[in-house]
C-alpha cells in the first residue's frame, strides 16, 4: 500500500528523492516541415525572447493563472463549437428534408483560418504573465510587476533570489466538483509579495500530488548548478550549451544526440513507467533513489519509430487546422 505521510506537507523541501527528471520532449517535430494552413507558425520562434533563447539557463513557466491563456484558447474552444454544430447540421441535412445551411462551414472554416494564422502573431507580441528560473544566477525573475520589488535581472525584470522562492502544495477545485492538488511558486514572504503567488500547470491533477512533487523536483535539480543538467530529453539540444554539462558529458564520452532517437510515443512509455514508481514512492522518507547519469546503459532507442511525415500526418494536421483551429 501508497505511504501517504507527505499529503499534509504545505511547502515543499529543495531537495531531489526520487532522482528522475524525466518528461517527454518532442525532439522530432514535424509541425516545423509541413505548416499546413498555418504561414505564420514560424512567426513566435523569430520573436523568442532572451529567457526562451537560452534554455540551458532560463527554466520558463507560463503562470496557471495568467489571463493570457483565455486569449490564446478561447478561439479554439469556439472553432471546436462550430465545429459540432457543424456536425450535427449534416446529420440533420441527411436524415430529414431540411436544407443545408452553408453558411455554417463558411463560417467555421472562416474562423478557424483567421484565428489559425492569428494565434501565433498574438503569441509573439502580446506580454505574458511569465515566471522563470536563471541557473547562472540564482535568481527568479517574473515578467509582471510585483509591487514592492526592488531587485531587478539583468532582463529588467523583477527578480528574487531563489532561496527566497518556495512552492506550496495546495489543494484546489481543478474543475467543478473535483479537487485536485496544485503547486503554488512564490515568495516566501507571500503577505508581503502576494503578487508572487501563480498556480503551475502539471499534468495530471488528482488526488496524488505526485505530479505536483516531480514538477518541483525538476525545478530544484535544474536551479543546481553544481551538477551538470540531468540527462534527459528536455535538455537534450542544449547541453553543449551549459559549460559543466559539456564537459560532463566529454567525461562520460556521452553518446550524440542521444535522445533524438527515441519518438515521443517511446519517451512517454519511459514517463509513464517512471511515474508508476513515482506513486509508491514516499517523498519524505524514502532513501534518495540514484540519478541515471547514464542513460544509454539503460534505454535504447527506437528510430524506427520516430513518425514520418506522410500523407496521413499531414491529413491530421489539416483536419485539426480545419475544425479545431489548432496551428
Amino acid at each position: 500500500m501508497q505511504n501517504n505521510d507527505y499529503l499534509a506537507v504545505d511547502i515543499m523541501p529543495k531537495k531531489t528523492r526520487f532522482n528522475c527528471f524525466f518528461y517527454p520532449e518532442r525532439l522530432n517535430s514535424l509541425k516545423d516541415k509541413f505548416k499546413g494552413l498555418c504561414y505564420l507558425y514560424n512567426l513566435p520562434a523569430r520573436k523568442q525572447k532572451e529567457i526562451q533563447k537560452h534554455p540551458e539557463r532560463y527554466k520558463v513557466e507560463m503562470c496557471g493563472n495568467s489571463p493570457i491563456r483565455v486569449i490564446l484558447f478561447g478561439p479554439i474552444i469556439i472553432g471546436f463549437t462550430l465545429s459540432l454544430i457543424l456536425l450535427i447540421c449534416c446529420f440533420v441535412a441527411t436524415y430529414s428534408n431540411e436544407p443545408f445551411q452553408w453558411w455554417i462551414p463558411i463560417l467555421t472554416f472562416s474562423w478557424n483560418l483567421f484565428f489559425l494564422n492569428l494565434l501565433p502573431l498574438t503569441e509573439s507580441y502580446l506580454p505574458k504573465k511569465q515566471i522563470y528560473f536563471d541557473r547562472k544566477k540564482q535568481l527568479v525573475g517574473f515578467t509582471y510587476e510585483i509591487p514592492g520589488c526592488e531587485e531587478r535581472d539583468e532582463l529588467g525584470n523583477c527578480c528574487f533570489k531563489w532561496a527566497d522562492i518556495v512552492c506550496h502544495l495546495d489543494i484546489v477545485a481543478t474543475r467543478p466538483g473535483v479537487m485536485g492538488f496544485v503547486p503554488f511558486i512564490s515568495h516566501i514572504d507571500e503577505d508581503k509579495y502576494p503578487e508572487t503567488k501563480i498556480a503551475v500547470q502539471v499534468p495530471d491533477n488528482s488526488n496524488n500530488p505526485m505530479n505536483c512533487y516531480l514538477y518541483w523536483e525538476r525545478v530544484v535539480r535544474f536551479m543546481d548548478n553544481n551538477q551538470p543538467l540531468p540527462d534527459v530529453p528536455e535538455y537534450e539540444n542544449c547541453r553543449h550549451l551549459d559549460e559543466l554539462t559539456a564537459e560532463f558529458d566529454k567525461q562520460n564520452d556521452r553518446p550524440n544526440n542521444f535522445w533524438s532517437d527515441f519518438s515521443l510515443a517511446q519517451q512517454v512509455e519511459i514517463w509513464q513507467k517512471f511515474n508508476k514508481e513515482a506513486a509508491h514512492f514516499n517523498w519524505l522518507r524514502a532513501t534518495p533513489n540514484e540519478e541515471i547519469t547514464k542513460p544509454w546503459l539503460h534505454f535504447k532507442g527506437e528510430p524506427e519509430r520516430i513518425e514520418k511525415l506522410t500523407w496521413k500526418y499531414k491529413a491530421k494536421r489539416l483536419a485539426l487546422q480545419l475544425f479545431m483551429g489548432i496551428p
